[in-house]
This record gives structure tokens, sequence and C-alpha cells, in this order.
């Protein structure tokens, strides 16, 4: 119903403005993906999409907006009831805004995303916009990164750009629906046989509440840096431990899953080196992260510290290829063996992307993998070839492995082959 309203609304305001200049792109798709492990129902999608852009520039103001609508026909029976209320028909925003020119700022108001840092598909300085995990990791970031209400504007103070915004109620990320492809493990199984789970709690929409956030950031002689403050709360929930008797003297035990407000400090750097090389670096500190613990205590099984999230990159541009590696780790302060959460998550990813026929066909292969004694590891390729400037045809392969109980190793079972057929107007 809520999407129902904003295309209704969006029509609504299309009529209203006597829009006459709207100039429209987009395309359709159809998707089919195959399980290649024997994981159940044999094909995990078999549906498409619909992306409509549109812009109208005026003198008043310009409106700038992408509607996508997808439909999965593999959840009408394989999947739990949830799930394909969830994901057998969608539809949503990804980005609806208007924007002006004011003494020499651009202002927009609307539905926004706002990418901070360069990372290749990894999240370090990037936590202004929420996720949706409906298709985990697997679709490039821009696709399930999700869209926020919001008020921004970009400028400039003498050499320096600034990019700042404010986001007047918070939404976290998207888990996967439970009995979905890929519903996450998000707590130990054998903790919720001593624990029930409660309904989250979320921060209430009031302006107190809101997110907000700076960005500034220079260019000096092959040197791009910038600077970054993010007041913000965890787009994850920790869950706090709340014990109790009830009126028969029974012993209570719940888990509260329940967000917390952050603060985040970010600098990054790039810097061009000779013969096609750039050096990257990403370095975010956040002094109040809120952690579980795995034994009792008198804060709810909770404990603040602070946490460096940190990556290192080189790129490598060769003819129409650009190679691409990464190491990315994560540092927490004063950590004991108490904590759920590891110190540290030493992730690698190295990627190659490349152009060939005149950019017609284009190819990727990427790996990304934990250094820790897990061996969680996700391989990503994928091909396209478009004949002519109206359809494109993409074949791609996702493979899992690691323990089950890891990030990519829970889903090894689900190795898939997918194929998708596009066509642009």
């Amino acid at each position: 119903m809520r999407r129902l309203i904003q295309f209704t609304s969006l029509a609504l305001f299309t009529n209203a403005c006597e829009l006459q200049a709207l100039e429209v792109s987009g395309n359709a798709a159809l998707n089919l993906a195959a399980h290649t492990a024997g994981a159940e129902p044999d094909l995990s999608e078999q549906g498409g999409q619909l992306v409509v852009k549109f812009t109208e520039d005026r003198d008043a103001f310009s409106l700038v907006g992408e509607g996508r609508a997808r439909w999965n026909h593999a959840y009408a029976n394989d999947y739990s009831e949830a799930a394909r209320d969830d994901y057998e028909w969608s539809a949503d925003w990804r980005e609806l805004y208007i924007a002006k020119d004011v003494n020499q700022w651009n202002i927009s108001l609307g539905m926004q995303q706002v990418v901070w840092g360069k990372a290749d598909n990894l999240r370090v300085l990037d936590q202004v916009n929420p996720l949706d995990y409906r298709d985990f990791v697997l679709p490039d970031l821009n696709d399930y990164r999700k869209p926020l209400w919001m008020a921004k504007g970009e400028g400039y103070v003498g050499d320096w750009s600034v990019q700042t915004f404010y986001i007047p109620w918070f939404e976290p990320n998207d888990q996967a629906t439970p009995g979905s492809e890929y519903e996450f493990i998000a707590i130990d199984p054998e903790l919720l046989q001593s624990f029930t789970l409660l309904p989250e709690k979320k921060p209430a929409h009031t302006v107190d509440n809101g997110e907000a956030g700076v960005q500034i950031a220079r260019s000096f002689s092959g040197l791009d840096i910038n600077f970054s403050i993010f007041h913000t709360w965890d787009d994850n929930p920790v869950y706090r431990q709340q014990y109790a008797i009830d009126a028969s003297g029974e012993f209570i035990a719940e888990l509260q899953p329940e967000y917390h407000r952050q603060l985040h400090l970010g600098v990054a750097a790039a810097y061009s080196l000779a013969n096609g090389f750039v050096l990257r670096t990403e370095w975010l500190v956040i002094p109040d992260s809120v952690y579980m613990l795995n034994v009792a205590d008198i804060n709810g099984g909770l404990i603040e510290e602070t946490t460096v999230n940190a990556l290192l990159g080189l790129d490598y541009s060769w003819r129409d290829w650009l190679f691409s590696m990464q190491a990315n780790d994560r540092y927490i302060d004063n950590w004991t063996n108490e904590f759920a959460s590891a110190e540290h998550q030493p992730l690698v990813t190295f990627s190659a992307t490349g152009q060939s026929f005149s950019g017609r066909l284009e190819s990727r292969i990427a790996i990304a993998r934990f250094t820790d004694e897990s061996n969680d590891q996700l391989l990503q390729i994928r091909t396209s070839w478009r004949p002519d400037d109206y359809w494109a045809y993409t074949l791609g392969a996702d493979y899992f492995s690691g323990p089950a109980q890891g990030t990519f190793g829970q889903f090894a079972h689900k190795d898939r082959v997918w194929i998708k057929v596009q066509r642009y107007f």
C-alpha cells in the first residue's frame, strides 16, 4: 500500500506541474537463475524488472526520479508466505527529489542516495544509506542501497567541495525475510533455545532522532582527500538481554533487538601513482559502537567501545581493464573473549573489470575472502554483450564457500548460474 501511495503521489504531482519536457529512459529485464549445488527449488529466480528514469528541468527547479518494479515467480510456491508477500511482486523508488541552485549551492529535497568513499563494493565510509539484503550482497551495491528522505546541499567553500545533509528519520537495513532465498543467520540458533526473541525496538520518527552529516573534499596535485562526520544510528540492531520472573514464578529470558546512536568520523584519500596505478585508503572511527557479550551483566549483555574500520586499496588501469585489490579489517578497542563479535574481521578482495569490441562486451570477475580461520569466500563472474544500444545479454555465476556459520559459507549450497536479457529505451 505504501508503494502504491508513492506511485500515485508521483502521478498526481506530475499532472499538477503539467510537465512538458519530461525526459524518460529506462530498461525492462527478464531474469533466470538456477542452483547448481542441489538446493531447492531448482530455480531461485524466474522473473524480471522494469526501471523507469525521468528528469524535468524547469526555471524554478529540477525533478529527478527513478522507479523500479520487480517480480520473481520463484517465490510463488517454494518459500515462506512472508517471503512470497515481500518478494514475488515489489516496487520501490531508487530516487525521487526536486533540486534547485541557490547562491552557488545545489539544494535537493526528497528520496536520495549519498555515496561516500570509493571502495569497490565494500562499505567503509559508505554508511549513509541502509541496504536491502533480499539478494544478499550479490548485486552491485548501487542496486541494493536504500534511498532515504533527506534535505541535501552541495557547494564550495574556498577550494573545498562541501556536501551536507539532514535525514529526518532513521531507517535500518532490511534483512532478508525469514524463509526467503538469502535469510541470514544473525543470531546463534543455540542462543534462541534459551531466549525468547522480542520485536525490534526502533527509534521514533521524531526530529531529534534524525541523522545529519557533512563531508569536505579537495584535490592536491594527484591527491584526492576528504573528511566526513556523520551523526547517525547503527543500521543493525544489537540484542539486549532481559531477565524477569513472571506471575507464576517462571524465569523469563528475553532478547530485545534495539538500535543505538553512533558518531562516524571518516577520512579517505586516493593518490595517482605512475603507470596507471592509484593507491586508495579509507578510515572510519566510531567511538561509541555497541556490542553484545556472551555473558550476562547489569547492562543487559551490551558494551560500548571504540571501533576502527580501515581499508587499503590499489587500482591498476591497463588498456580497457581496471584491476582492483583491497584489504579491509576492523579493530575493537578493549576487546576480550567475552565479546560476541570477533576483534578483527580481515577481508581481502580482488576484481578485474574490462571491455572489448568497442565497449560491446564487458566482463567482470570478483573474489571476496575472509582471511581468518573461516576462509569464507564469494566468487562472482559475469559477462555482458550489447550488440546495439537497445539490447544487453548477461551471463553470470555466484559461488560460495566456507563454514556453515560463515558470512558466505552459510549459502554454500546455493551456488547459482544466471542469465539476464535487457531492453533499453
